[in-house]
């Protein structure tokens, strides 16, 4: 059996499960020199437990860290707008005739001036479905190139930005266990991951639910620390360790995130990009193929796959 892995694979659920599972690991490692074992055996399971932690991470990051700017908007859209300056005019145009043309989609560049907010959110869900469906397309024509690696890439970072900040409350449960023993920690890890997925399965996509969801995971994973920390933790030097693991978590978190942001920007731009050049790829193909006498298909039909 043959298992192929893309840059999403990688990026996206190995890299950012490794260093979930290594946050959770490095106590035990610290303090009481507790590392995973070398040998094979324990190494194709960790590989499993990496992955399978990675894929559980990027669920929830893909809920509590969306891609949207402050203003609710996804990039996919605003780039669209015409007061943007990330396209010229020429380009935005162009690109919204040959979206206007492949799939059927009415794209509006400047809402009408008496638009309601319900009409605004309409075109931004047209926008958001044209854009999905390009990178379909080039996904389907195997012209996709730099767009696959940003979409890594701002998948990685946000992996990475979810790991981070668990690891923030995480280490400092760890650093806190000492100061403030007692037996709550243990119903608070399990009343909050019930509680974190009791919002998750209802599916709302509100800023509330966000939060809460939040809200209820960095609860868990404090806990967690402070639960696990305190038969370990006993010194000062300890205490510290630890502290000083929260605070360079949560500078790696506020890069990793400012990354994750950019990232997205660009995965966008990328994907606009190739396609403004997918019929041009597509017709270049056609004239080769048709010089071999091997492809009959019609000009122009290949712009639909």
């Amino acid at each position: 059996m043959n298992i192929n892995f893309n840059v999403y694979d990688v990026y996206g659920f190995a890299v950012p499960g490794f260093l979930l599972v290594a946050v959770l690991w490095l106590p035990f490692g610290l303090i009481q020199k507790n590392w995973p074992d070398p040998e094979l055996s324990s190494a194709l399971i960790g590989v499993v437990l990496v992955y399978s932690a990675g894929h559980l991470l990027q669920t929830v990051a893909d809920r509590v860290l969306p891609s949207s700017l402050p203003n609710g908007r996804y990039p996919s859209s605003v780039v669209l707008d015409r007061a943007d300056k990330t396209f010229t005019q020429r380009v935005k145009e162009r690109l919204v005739e040959k979206i206007g043309t492949t799939f059927g989609l009415d794209i509006v560049l400047d809402p009408p001036v008496n638009a309601t907010d319900e009409m605004r959110k309409e075109m931004d869900r047209v926008r958001n479905d044209a854009f999905f469906l390009c990178r379909s397309a080039l996904i389907k024509s195997n012209t996709v190139t730099y767009a696959e690696r940003f979409e890594g890439l701002y998948a990685l970072r946000r992996g990475l930005s979810a790991a981070f900040a668990v690891a923030v409350v995480y280490y400092l449960g760890w650093a806190y266990s000492s100061l403030w023993p007692g037996r709550w920690s243990g119903p608070l890890v399990i009343g909050g991951i019930i509680s974190a997925l009791t919002v998750f399965l209802s599916r709302s996509r509100s800023k509330t639910a966000r939060w809460m969801i939040i809200g209820f995971l960095l609860l868990a994973a404090f806990a967690s620390g402070h639960y696990l920390g305190q038969s370990v933790v006993g010194t000062s030097d300890h205490r510290n360790l630890f502290l000083a693991s929260a605070v360079f978590s949560f500078f790696a978190f506020d890069r990793c995130y400012a990354g994750y942001k950019a990232f997205a920007q660009e995965f966008v731009k990328a994907v606009y990009r190739d396609f403004y050049l997918y019929e041009n790829a597509c017709g270049a193909n056609h004239a080769t193929a048709n010089q071999a006498g091997n492809d009959k298909t019609p000009p122009g039909a290949a712009a639909m796959t």
